[in-house]
């Protein structure tokens, strides 16, 4: 009698393919006639802005560019901050891994590596520097598993095998534009935003998605010295078509925000335009009945089995981590008029018995002294998002991202204080690992034996099935045989208790 096997495609994740990129920097900044003249470089800012992140045929592909703001003091009386800001574009590309890269964006992050950048003349800025870009994916392998099998008087012990597979991700830009209540003469230094997520609902071939952009507008009035912030929100929403989207799919977003633009519009009013990227990913729970253990009453049979490592959410990421940094000010005196923060990118860090989940960043604080002049101080910090989690790191896939989204900064004295909120959004998958089988085949049949039954002394915890496969006799022979209840659990799942076992010879 022939076996007959029933086979199915199963995608199972590989590992997380990461790469890291140099981005270098060298350009001339020059300062406009109507602008004044560099008397003293303060703070030097490079920042990615991508435009454009895509896998496609073995390749990740990547289009943006750099964006370098330099904030600079004149020789003019006052601690006034002056800005100029330049774009290099930039083109990256990198070969995936042989094996299945899951198409659509990947995860970018970054840091810079150094930066110099010095007044050549009081109209000319020499800038030179390196950011370096991480990027990462997640990668499967597809493979063939035994679902079923029948005749040859096989016995099998089937198991559940179910895991998240990610189905679609996509990077997409969009603007929004809303008035603010500006001061007359006012000088914007700097406006930064978060995007902060609220819904995401998933159809047929659709993403409804609905937030709030948080954009914070660092301004200088005309007539003080003084910094001042405030934030404008700006609810939006968006359908994305996603043709492999279907219900109840685990929805994954985040976003940043690029670029902020403040104009005035032929009315007079002043408005704020938003340019806004929304980083979505979707995964699906994949569900397989599989063969995790076989053997033939009637024949010698030889397995083939190997394990699957499928992705399980084990934790939501998404929530808000406060943080304080304090340090003694080099100079007592010193006024402290501001402070921007920024984040690198969050990862996972072993720990004595416990895995946690880290970030570095800097918080850059501008001060005056007693004369006016203005120093940015880099206070590095680090921060931590729960309280230690189990597993390796190689078996994890973080989807995670943070921003920076309260900064107050003061002083004490000669102690300096920044206390800032970071909201988080994502989720730790880690995988879980199945043994199960690929292939089997069958060989000789058994010699006929003159023994009807045997006795075996099982240890409590033991699996029936194994138990029937060493004396090639059927587990619900045995378990009939033993008087064991079968109602809820099939025979081939039940453990023993420490007894001794009849074993029935396989009929």
């Amino acid at each position: 009698m022939e076996l007959k096997v029933f086979k199915d495609t199963v995608t199972a994740y590989a590992g997380r393919w990461e790469t890291r990129l140099e981005l270098p920097v060298e350009t001339e900044i020059l300062i406009p006639d109507y602008q004044p003249a560099v008397f003293k470089i303060v703070k030097c800012r490079i920042v990615p802005v991508i435009l454009q992140n895509a896998v496609a045929d073995g390749r990740w592909t990547a289009q943006g560019y750099l964006r370098c703001t330099v904030y600079y003091q004149s020789d003019e009386p006052g601690s006034r901050l002056w800005r100029m800001e330049q774009k290099l574009p930039f083109e990256k590309s990198a070969e995936l891994p042989a094996g299945t890269c899951a198409e659509g964006a990947a995860a970018v992050d970054g840091e810079m590596e150094y930066c110099n950048c010095r007044a050549v003349s009081e109209h000319r800025i020499d800038l030179r520097g390196a950011y370096i870009v991480t990027v990462s994916l997640p990668t499967f392998h597809t493979g063939e598993v035994l679902t079923a099998l029948a005749d040859c008087g096989i016995e099998q012990r089937t198991a559940v095998l179910q895991g998240l597979q990610r189905i679609a991700a996509e990077e997409k830009t969009f603007t929004a534009q809303t008035g603010v209540s500006l001061q007359g003469g006012e000088t914007v230094l700097d406006v930064d935003g978060t995007f902060v997520s609220g819904s995401a609902v998933a159809g047929a071939g659709q993403l409804h998605i609905q937030g709030t952009l948080r954009v914070q507008l660092c301004c200088q009035p005309p007539d003080s010295e003084q910094l001042t912030a405030f934030t404008k929100e700006l609810p939006v929403q968006q359908t994305l078509e996603l043709a492999a989207v279907q219900d109840n799919d685990r929805v994954l977003l985040w976003g940043d925000v690029p670029a902020c633009t403040v104009s005035r519009d032929d009315a007079g009013q002043t408005m704020l335009a938003v340019t806004w990227r929304l980083h979505t990913e979707v995964w699906r729970q994949q569900t397989r009945t599989v063969v995790a253990d076989a053997y033939s009453t009637v024949c010698q049979t030889q397995t083939v089995g190997t394990v699957f490592r499928m992705l399980e959410e084990t934790a939501d990421l998404s929530g808000c981590v406060s943080v304080t940094v304090e340090d003694d000010l080099p100079q007592e005196d010193a006024q402290v008029l501001g402070c921007f923060v920024t984040l690198g990118a969050a990862g996972l860090a072993p720990g004595d018995e416990t895995l946690q989940i880290e970030g570095k960043g800097t918080a850059h604080v501008l001060c005056a002294d007693e004369r006016g002049e203005l120093t940015c101080y880099d206070k590095p910090f680090v921060w931590q998002l729960g309280s230690g989690f189990s597993g390796k790191p190689e078996d994890c896939c973080l989807c995670l991202h943070a921003a920076a989204a309260r900064i107050q900064s003061s002083k004490a004295g000669a102690r300096l204080r920044v206390e800032l909120d970071i909201e988080t959004t994502g989720s730790l998958l880690q995988v879980q690992p199945m043994q199960l089988l690929t292939d089997v085949e069958t060989g000789e049949q058994y010699p006929a034996e003159d023994t009807a039954l045997y006795l075996y002394y099982a240890q409590e915890g033991e699996r029936i099935f194994d138990i029937a496969k060493r004396y090639h006799a059927r587990a619900k022979d045995l378990a009939q045989a033993n008087d064991m209840d079968c109602a809820d659990t099939a025979p081939q799942e039940l453990t023993a208790q420490t007894a001794v076992l009849l074993i029935p010879a396989a009929l």
